[in-house]
């Protein structure tokens, strides 16, 4: 994937990359609420819609002042409800502030601040390739 050592080259490769691969780099790391055995070897997954994600970092994860949050609140969890692939950021349901004129707006939480907790198995491949031979 690098192909320079330069910085700037490198910054400028991750932010003119094709949508296709921006998207490959959301991934976060497997963390089950429940151990899964099929699931054992497999460290990241790409982050899809539909997963159960568990905010790790910044101030969902505690439940900070910024969001209107009490300190030393839970962590947020909940599914993700959208991804935006230009930003490399998830959208979790739940995870909102209010503006100024009292409306409530999505906040959006950066993909290695996360870890999944619960994976959406509706898509009978990606669960075949997650549990597939890693050797």
């Amino acid at each position: 994937m690098v192909k320079s050592m330069k910085p700037t080259k490198q910054r400028k490769a991750h932010f003119n990359a094709a949508l296709h691969q921006k998207r490959k780099r959301i991934s976060a790391r497997l963390q089950l609420d429940k151990p899964d055995s099929r699931f054992d070897g497999v460290r990241t997954v790409t982050v899809r819609v539909g997963d159960t994600v568990r905010v790790t970092r910044g101030d969902l994860a505690n439940g900070g002042k910024r969001h209107g949050g009490k300190r030393g609140a839970d962590p947020l969890t909940g599914p993700v409800i959208r991804i935006d692939s230009e930003k490399g950021r998830l959208y979790i349901e739940g995870a909102k502030a209010s503006k100024a004129d009292n409306k409530e707006e999505a906040v959006p939480v950066h993909s290695s601040n996360v870890v999944v907790v619960k994976l959406d198995e509706t898509d009978k491949l990606r669960v075949q390739q997650l549990t597939g031979n890693r050797s």
